[in-house]
């Protein structure tokens, strides 16, 4: 016999009293506060709007995206801030972004209403508006283009989930050239050679980098809170895989590598920055420490560099199927030395049950952009272990992606 659900008022206030015991000092210094207190506010947010209000609410939730694409196509975002920031004005009104931007201003108060309705923008007066924290946010170049590219390439293909799924007969996909981005888009291109074929005429290839190399955003490298200096650094042999202490293999601009040098200081071996010639071409002078080497390389190719201390991997294995893991994999494998290499990837490591929100749509995201898919720690182990490693460990962070540590099996 079931029980009887409290009513949404006790659900409310029981909340409520847990939210009010977190102190003011835990939210401002401590970040595992501030997720907990996250949480119990969108438990409390479901209460109070009621599970039929919630439902509805979600077919509509499309909307909210939609405007948010219009606002940086029209650089609404950046004018506020220009406005309002960088110069003595407290408002714009929607007139005066109707002008600055060219659209009317009718479509400019429709667009921000909706963006003032989750605090993206202050809504200050009629038609009155000043930026705030997030408007800042959105004015960036990176996260710019990080909405321009997810919509374009993600957004709309991911309509299509439906229609695909059940076209393949309600499989996960695992070709990246015959998933939903195929299905939606009419090409037989995997995304990466469409994002390259097609910049000239529209920039997502360029998007697509600037984003990715912002996707640490706020949150912590791998290296300030990962034993760099005792599961790597402790271990590492100069006369061992000709003094190579780190590959970052298909490592974008850098950033991590970068990182890295900047934590360990000069002098304590080789580090590698591998990528395709058209992403270490768009590399700025300055951008990297002189000591990164640079190395064109395709991860499905025999790896170079033989007998590292250890090949590193952020978020690249999670654009792709457990097949097509399996041949880059291999590869690593082969060039890695028993016993003494290390084989770093740092993705998102889902619960096996209890997966956050945006856990669980990274995971549809990663679906629909290369029919990858984001792992569970089960999933982890069960790759690593068929592919011919042995788990060391899988590292969670409570702000960052995680490291699975891996070497090759005896």
């Amino acid at each position: 016999m079931s029980s009887t659900p409290k009513p949404a008022g006790d659900e409310a206030t029981a909340l409520i009293t847990q939210l009010a015991r977190l102190t003011p000092s835990s939210l401002s210094h401590d970040k595992q506060a501030r997720y907990a207190a996250l949480a119990l506010s969108r438990q409390l947010t479901a209460v109070l709007e009621g599970p039929v209000n919630r439902a509805t609410e979600l077919t509509f939730k499309p909307m909210t995206t939609i405007a948010a694409q219009i606002g940086v196509r029209m650089n609404f975002f950046s004018a506020i801030v220009d406005a309002t920031t960088n110069s003595a004005a407290l408002s714009i009104s929607s007139a005066e972004l109707a002008e600055i931007t060219g659209a009317d201003a009718l479509l400019v108060s429709r667009i921000l209403r909706v963006m003032s309705s989750i605090d993206f923008v202050t809504e200050v007066g009629k038609d009155e508006w000043r930026a705030n924290e997030t408007t800042k946010a959105m004015a960036t170049p990176e996260i710019a283009a990080g909405h321009r590219f997810v919509y374009t390439c993600l957004v709309q293909s991911a309509v299509q989930l439906p229609r695909f799924l059940s076209s393949i007969g309600w499989q996960s996909p695992e070709e990246p050239r015959a998933g939903v981005f195929q299905f939606a888009q009419k090409t037989e291109k995997d995304m990466f050679s469409w994002l390259v074929s097609t910049d000239t005429e529209n920039g997502l290839w360029r998007d697509f980098n600037t984003f990715m190399g912002h996707t640490m955003g706020a949150r912590e490298y791998w290296v300030e809170w990962w034993d760099v200096e005792g599961r790597l650094l402790s271990g590492f042999d100069e006369r061992s895989g000709e003094g190579v202490l780190l590959v970052d293999v298909a490592g974008g601009r850098g950033h991590d590598v970068q990182a890295f040098c900047e934590k360990v200081g000069e002098g304590r071996g080789r580090v590698v920055l591998q990528e395709v010639r058209g992403v270490l071409d768009g590399i700025e002078e300055g951008e990297l420490d002189r000591s990164v080497e640079r190395m064109e390389y395709d991860f499905f190719s025999e790896q170079p560099v033989k007998g590292a201390r250890a090949y590193f991997m952020h978020h690249i294995l999670h654009d792709w199927s457990d097949k097509y893991c399996h041949m880059i994999l291999k590869q690593l494998r082969e060039a890695m030395t028993p016993g003494y290499s290390r084989l770093l990837i740092h993705d998102l490591i889902l619960p096996d049950t209890g997966a956050a929100e945006y856990q669980a749509r990274f995971d549809l995201t990663m679906m629909t952009f290369n029919s990858g898919m984001e792992r569970s720690r089960s999933q982890w182990r069960k790759l690593m272990e068929e592919a011919g490693f042995k788990m060391l460990g899988l590292w969670e962070h409570f702000d960052a992606d995680g490291i699975v540590e891996v070497e090759v099996a005896a």
